[in-house]
């Protein structure tokens, strides 16, 4: 019956893998739970399916609550849904509001810049994407088509039983391998407005006057001579040449680097953060050629290289770190080198920068501190010590807070521990450490302390092994900074504060952890953590094949120093309250 009414119908029967060759690019967005979501790591799922939602969708469209239906319907089976919002009046609690009332557990994505719904080509509010995340191709593009009396929906439904919509038949179909019928319903929803993008579409944006300055305080730190990053943004014909990789880089959320969860970043100082304005006139630029006037100057041509080769200026110190010869091949293991500081009196640090020489071989830095009496203990291994902080990709240089220090006594010496990593050629690093004091005592005095757990074991091929840490705080103390540490397999991680009376506060998320990018996030309040209060880790490895930094899914991995294990610390500054 169903071949007769093709026939009759005149409809084309497509498979799943081939109904159309259009493709959409990869795109990253947060849910209303705070979790990240990236097409391209959905690459095993047979299809994802995406939902644009109209500002006014969750008050009377009957698409959403089919969408919510599927998504339960299909627990278990190879199809991820999500649900679309760019509406720039929402907000993450507002979807996280209308899922507590729809009951589930269907990711909301507020699309904020509502450059991902523009990217995906969306012009109705209720309008359908399928497609395969492993190539990008659009299975099916059109409206849900739920099935409401028309003639050929009850055929469908009649030789179909328990279909409730055309897009429940092609997710079916998709799901089982077997070809569908490839005729779009039609969209039904009101023509979707992309406010924000229209209106940076309506301004005149030039390369001299909007795209440079967002460049030079966004990305030129990192893209410079000298810099971390592949390459420098030199001149407007270099940017000019990465447009499609920043393009690309700005839809899946992987520039700037080691993003916090963008409700955190207005909590945090010195974070790699861009708003969503900035991100919409570098995209509309990209897409209008990337052009510049070239009779005028180039502001990054015309950029000054700084006065001094140090990040933060001259450093009140500095310390040369022996130079370090690395072999081209081969697992090295970690040195520790004990350093004499030289100081005839107590000092206070205010701030500290690292010039790495050789960024590529040196994994990283941690430096320690030992008074005499941890000087007479020192077994192997770098014996008794203090963490004072370190270097990682990232962590170039650590600002304090205007009225805290960390304090150095005249009688301690650096006890360094360095881990490098061979690259398949012989060098040697020399590399150094800068100190900034103040002129005088600073009101707070900070620590270090670590929330950790090293008790995991991490099966082979699992993408989501879930791992907990909690430390207890003894005293009235205030929390300054965050350095959270894992390796590869490092998925996302969030912090949180327990108090003594039962109440919590959220305190940093990092959905989408970056073993290459390991940040210090500095609040710019400190945070009251009246003595009792326990600090809750809670993240999460991956170790599929499915993750692109994955070195071995097929190996269990547990705590252990090198990259291919694991670690799963933070770090703090506290200080005692007073």
């Amino acid at each position: 019956m169903i071949k007769i009414l093709l026939m009759i119908a005149g409809l084309i029967w497509c498979s799943g893998a081939s109904a159309t060759t259009n493709q959409v690019p990869d795109f990253a967005l947060i849910d209303h739970q705070g979790r990240f979501h990236q097409l391209s790591r959905y690459a095993d799922q047979r299809a994802v399916v995406v939902f644009v939602c109209s500002p006014d969708c969750g008050a009377r469209e009957a698409a959403l609550s089919e969408i919510v239906s599927l998504h339960k319907r299909f627990q278990g089976a190879p199809v991820r849904f999500m649900v679309l919002v760019p509406d720039s009046g929402q907000t993450r609690a507002g979807l996280s509001d209308l899922a507590r009332r729809m009951d589930t557990d269907t990711p909301f994505l507020l699309d904020s810049s509502q450059l991902v719904s523009d990217a995906l080509d969306f012009t109705r509010g209720d309008e359908v994407l399928v497609i395969n995340p492993a190539r990008g191709d659009i299975i099916y593009r059109g409206g849900v088509g739920l099935y409401q009396g028309n003639a050929m929906q009850q055929a469908l439904a009649a030789n179909l039983p328990g279909m409730s919509s055309h897009l429940h038949y092609v997710v079916h179909s998709v799901v089982r391998g077997e070809p569908f019928i490839d005729s779009p319903s039609p969209s039904e929803g009101e023509p979707l407005v992309l406010d924000q993008i229209e209106e940076v579409r309506a301004q005149s944006i030039t390369y001299e006057h909007d795209v440079a300055p967002i460049l030079i305080d966004r990305c030129v730190g990192c893209h410079q001579a000298q810099g971390v990053a592949p390459w420098v943004m030199d001149g407007h014909r270099m940017v000019q040449g990465w447009s499609g990789m920043i393009r690309e880089t700005l839809l899946t959320r992987r520039m700037p680097p080691g993003q916090i969860d963008y409700d955190d970043a207005g909590r945090f100082a010195d974070v790699h953060h861009i708003s969503d304005e900035e991100m919409r006139i570098l995209m509309r630029w990209i897409e209008t050629g990337a052009s510049r006037n070239e009779s005028a100057p180039d502001p990054l041509a015309e950029l000054e290289p700084g006065a001094s080769e140090w990040e933060l200026g001259e450093p009140d110190l500095v310390i040369d770190f022996p130079a370090h010869k690395v072999p081209a091949n081969g697992v090295l293991d970690y040195v520790f080198v004990p350093l004499e500081i030289g100081l005839t009196e107590d000092k206070w640090v205010s701030a500290y920068a690292f010039d790495v020489d050789e960024k590529s071989a040196l994994h990283h830095v941690i430096v320690y501190t030992q008074d005499a009496r941890q000087q007479r203990q020192n077994a192997s291994g770098g014996g008794s010590r203090t963490n004072f902080g370190g270097y990682a990709p990232g962590r170039g240089h650590i600002e304090l807070d205007p009225d805290t220090g960390i304090l150095l006594k005249r009688d301690m010496r650096f006890m360094i521990q360095f881990h490098y990593t061979t690259i398949g050629r012989e060098l040697t690093d020399n590399s150094r450490l800068g100190l900034y004091f103040h002129d005088a005592p600073p009101a707070q005095v900070l620590e270090r302390t670590a929330v950790m757990n090293g008790e995991f074991v991490i099966p082979p091929g699992v993408r989501e092994y879930p791992v907990t840490a909690k430390t207890l705080i003894p005293d009235d103390s205030y929390l300054y900074s965050f350095a959270p540490h894992m390796h590869y397999r490092g998925k996302h991680i969030r912090f949180r504060a327990v108090f003594p009376d039962g109440s919590e506060e959220g305190l940093l998320s990092i959905p989408n952890f970056q073993h290459n990018w390991q940040m210090v996030y500095r609040l710019r309040e400190p945070v009251f953590l009246p003595a009792g209060t326990e600090i809750v880790a809670e993240g999460a490895f991956d170790n599929s094949r499915f993750n692109p930094l994955n070195p071995d899914p097929s190996q269990e991995v547990e705590w252990g120093d090198q990259v291919w294990d694991e670690m799963f610390l933070a770090w703090m500054r506290i200080g005692e309250a007073r």
